[in-house]
């Protein structure tokens, strides 16, 4: 596996994106077998929604989004493989924000973050993944 340091600028992070971070590098820290098995068999559906999503977001003007989301679509995009942590994270994010998506309104920063975490194909995808794994 290829691990891939992109810069970051951490000045311009939302609250809610460090308290991610924070706790994702606590749990690993706190941890005594770090667990670094990742998973790349979603949907190529779950890609192509990341990239519809990366595509709606640059024709507002990369307007919506948290920083995490848009780098999370990055990772679906070029299918690269996630965590089982990013796999949580995934079906914890795609479940609540669901209410706000709605496919014809292709501006609304609803649908388009929806479509950065992988749409609807990804919560599918990732409801089953932690049910295979035992963890939900």
């Amino acid at each position: 596996m290829v691990i891939t340091i992109v810069p970051f600028n951490f000045s311009i992070m939302q609250e809610e994106d460090a308290k991610y971070l924070l706790e994702e590098l606590q749990e690993i820290l706190n941890s005594d077998v770090v667990e670094l098995k990742s998973y790349s068999d979603y949907p190529q559906s779950v890609s192509n929604n990341a990239k519809r999503g990366i595509k709606l977001n640059e024709a507002v003007n990369n307007r919506c989004a948290t920083d995490v989301g848009k780098i999370r679509a990055q990772q679906l995009a070029q299918r690269k493989p996630i965590t089982l942590a990013t796999i949580k994270r995934m079906y914890s994010y795609l479940s609540r924000a669901e209410t706000y998506y709605d496919e014809s309104d292709t501006k609304a920063c609803g649908t388009i973050s929806y479509l950065l975490w992988g749409g609807k194909a990804a919560k599918a995808w990732s409801a089953s993944k932690l049910k295979e794994l035992g963890e939900l």
